[in-house]
């Protein structure tokens, strides 16, 4: 199994000895200084600009953590955590999570709302995992909040957080408008995500009233097309190289 999941599980640690549990632990200042932590913690499908060794999302870590509701619950864990450092916190109503201001937002909105800071990148990366890994809302709810409180943000991280809040999971926020047709663009990325963002394409086109998508047949190509693909490492590029920092 992926070095992702076993780390998720408790069951492997990342390639300075630090298991997930260790990370949850971290003080504020460990959680700024340390730059190693992050691509294991929040993965994605590309591979870093930086830490080349750093693991990334592929088809069969995509599949565990969509439909293992405790790997899900370890990521919210994570993503609790950094909300913590930023200054917010996630809330549950109705089983609804949403994120909010926290306790501590006055001492730490200082880790992020700045006019350029290596957190920006982190942010991006965070939105982009938490879609890909199954907690859509979480991301989004993250998103609005940034949005609504960022009051010191550069329009350049504005417009990578709103692409990795937006596009379809296949695309990189890093990809410029002219490289792409449109959001949601399926011709380039991952093949795992090309294929499921189509298959939700055509589950969405068959719930409209004039729709006539055999959605079961659909499934049945998605569960087709994954046999083989278990080496799915498509990067195509690095997330956000273009912004300088030793994030990535």
């Amino acid at each position: 199994m992926s070095l992702i999941v076993n780390f998720y599980e408790g069951k492997d640690a990342d390639h300075r000895g630090c298991c997930l549990s260790d990370i949850l632990q971290w003080n504020a200042n460990k959680l700024e200084s340390a730059h190693d932590y992050i691509q294991i913690v929040f993965p994605l499908p590309e591979q870093s600009g930086v830490q080349w060794s750093a693991p990334i999302i592929n088809r069969r870590v995509f599949d565990a953590f969509r439909a293992r509701p405790d790997l899900r619950d370890r990521l919210r864990d994570s993503f609790k955590k950094i909300l913590w450092f930023y200054g917010f916190e996630l809330v549950e109503k109705d089983n609804t999570y949403m994120v909010q201001k926290g306790l501590n937002w006055d001492a730490h909105r200082k880790h992020w709302d700045v006019s350029f800071d290596h957190n920006h990148l982190r942010i991006t990366r965070i939105i982009r995992c938490l879609r890909v890994l199954g907690l859509e809302h979480e991301a989004q709810s993250f998103y609005d909040a940034l949005e609504s409180s960022a009051q010191r943000i550069s329009s350049r991280s504005h417009e990578y957080w709103r692409r990795a809040s937006s596009r379809t999971l296949n695309l990189r926020p890093d990809l410029e408008d002219d490289d792409i047709d449109g959001d949601n663009d399926l011709s380039i990325g991952p093949k795992f995500l090309r294929e499921y963002e189509e298959l939700q394409k055509l589950i969405a086109d068959s719930e409209k009233p004039e729709g006539s998508v055999d959605t079961d047949k659909a499934a049945e190509k998605y569960v087709e097309d994954k046999k083989g693909d278990e080496g799915d490492r498509v990067a195509e590029g690095n997330l956000d190289t273009d912004l300088e920092t030793k994030e990535v």
